[in-house]
């Protein structure tokens, strides 16, 4: 399975999410155009999300890899996003959940190659 292509789609739709937000700033609350080509980027990135979500559960037979490996990387990026573009802070307990969730990426993700190993030693 190529698991890029739900890294990227976790990763365009944290991308979507903050072009959504940063649409409704109140910076931009008078440009009108400005928000309007924002709320235009937010469609292209949630639509090139849900393309390569839908690629990568075409290339699996279990659909709980591409979802864990696209929610870890949406997790991930947005965390990066709201703090590079809005200065957000992040908790201890965020970072807690961060760890866990990459422990559960690792843990699913490692399951499922051992699982393809098996299968082709038979």
């Amino acid at each position: 399975m190529k698991r890029y292509y739900a890294a990227a789609a976790g990763i365009f739709a944290a991308s979507g999410g903050a072009f959504a937000k940063l649409s409704g700033h109140e910076m931009l609350m008078d440009l009108f155009l400005a928000r309007v080509l924002l709320i235009g980027i937010m469609l292209l990135c949630n639509s090139a999300s849900m393309t390569l979500f839908v690629k990568s559960l075409h290339q699996t037979t279990s659909s709980m890899v591409p979802t864990v490996i696209s929610s870890t990387f949406n997790f991930v990026s947005s965390a990066f996003l709201g703090f590079l573009l809005v200065g957000e802070k992040t908790s201890i307990l965020w970072w807690v959940g961060m760890v866990l969730n990459i422990t559960g990426l690792w843990l699913v993700a490692s399951e499922n190659v051992e699982n393809n190993n098996k299968a082709k030693l038979k």
